[in-house]
């Protein structure tokens, strides 16, 4: 079960990761989308950067974070109290 948790917990920091790195492409890919036409025009405000969204905007990336970290946790002190016997 411990090795299970942790690499359940690996997954889980994981997919986070991936969620949180396809938020921000598409927040630089809207970003560019309205951009280029006012550059192409020359007139008009643009945003100097895009705005990016903070790690806990969405709630599905903290709860896999949590998730993974809380797993993690799990599986290396299950994984070692069955394994190492102090004597």
């Amino acid at each position: 079960m411990g090795k299970v948790s942790f690499i359940s917990g690996i997954v889980c920091i994981a997919l986070g990761g991936i969620l949180y790195t396809t938020e921000r492409f598409i927040a630089v890919f809207q970003y560019g989308i309205e951009v280029v036409p006012v550059k192409l025009n020359g007139n008009g405000s643009l945003p100097s950067e895009p705005s990016m969204p903070a790690i806990f905007d969405n709630f599905f990336v903290g709860l896999l974070l949590f998730l993974g970290l809380a797993l993690l946790a799990y599986g290396i002190v299950h994984t070692f109290k069955n394994n190492v016997h102090l004597k």
